[in-house]
């Protein structure tokens, strides 16, 4: 009776963890494996049809080979790096420094670091450090377009080309051009745009005309150079004629511009693309659109071997 006690009591106790294991490792086992015999609704049987899928998916190939790698590279490569600072950490002059930025990290919460971490990592230029860096670098050697986001005024003789400005029909070289833009901030203009050339008489002969930004806090009509609308300096023109570039020149500081040599009829004036080139903004992969949240929606489908892909 009382080794049947003890055996009974000892029951007891191990019932709570068996009922565990059993909840928690045994039945999903035995149930992924039922599943794994069947189709995808988990109605019908395959037989072994699932596992010849996973072993045949380029995808679960794939992942094969990056456990693989996983396995064999990164705890050497740990190891040896860890082996290499310790050893760092006691031979190279002023250790304690050293050892003092090595272990800091562990001396921060994961939540700060993670906050730490969205803020340099974070897509857009304006909140994530690195992206920041990275555009301020690549605009000390190309600057931003000036007027990016410029559009033609809506009704007017001016159509989007090529990223691009022209004028919708061809004109002649005694004929004023009027290449009103909107979309522009105030802040987009130079200190040096001034009123608008609206004179155009008094210009020489050739192809001439002006580009300014059409908007103004007091009205005016659209289309036409009103009092208080800026000229738009240093804007590069191209004049065509049969699609053939004949001839480029810059807007002034009230945005006219002049060919005189030009004579004639049948040509196209266009505001080149590079006036109005968007900003650089940085890395893009950057941020919640990365290719790693990409790739776990594309893994999401259904089927034998969607099962597979957790």
């Amino acid at each position: 009776m009382a080794r049947s006690a003890r055996f009974s009591t000892a029951a007891w106790f191990l019932a709570p963890a068996v009922l565990l294991v059993v909840a928690l490792i045994a039945f999903p086992v035995g149930h992924t494996l039922w599943l794994s015999v069947h189709d995808a609704a988990g109605r019908d049987s395959v037989g072994l049809a699932n596992y010849v899928d996973v072993l045949t998916a380029a995808q679960i190939r794939r992942a094969l080979l990056n456990n693989a790698v996983w396995i064999v590279v990164a705890p050497n490569l740990v190891t040896a790096t860890g082996l290499l600072v310790a050893v760092l950490a006691q031979k190279v002059r002023r250790s304690t420094a050293f050892r003092v930025v090595l272990f800091m990290p562990m001396a921060i919460s994961l939540v700060s670091a993670g906050v730490t971490f969205r803020l340099v990592y974070d897509e857009s230029p304006d909140r994530g450090v690195l992206n920041a860096v990275v555009v301020g670098i690549h605009d000390t050697f190309k600057p931003p377009s000036r007027y990016h986001g410029a559009q033609a005024r809506d009704g007017q003789a001016v159509v989007s080309y090529n990223g691009g400005l022209q004028t919708s029909r061809t004109v002649a070289a005694d004929e004023t051009v009027l290449l009103p833009l909107v979309g522009l901030a105030p802040r987009q203009l130079p200190k040096s745009a001034t009123q608008a050339g609206s004179d155009t008489s008094i210009m020489e002969s050739g192809v001439h005309g002006v580009v300014w930004s059409d908007f103004t806090a007091t009205g005016g009509r659209p289309g036409t150079v009103d009092a208080g609308e800026r000229g738009l300096p240093d804007v590069a023109v191209e004049v065509l004629r049969d699609g053939t570039v004949v001839a480029r020149t810059r807007t002034a500081a009230d945005g006219t511009f002049v060919v005189p040599e030009l004579t004639g009829q049948g040509y196209v004036v266009r505001l080149a693309a590079d006036n109005f080139t968007e900003p650089f903004v940085g890395l893009t992969w950057l941020g919640p659109s990365s290719s790693l949240r990409r790739s776990s929606a594309r893994t999401s489908g259904s089927g034998p071997v969607s099962r597979w892909c957790w």
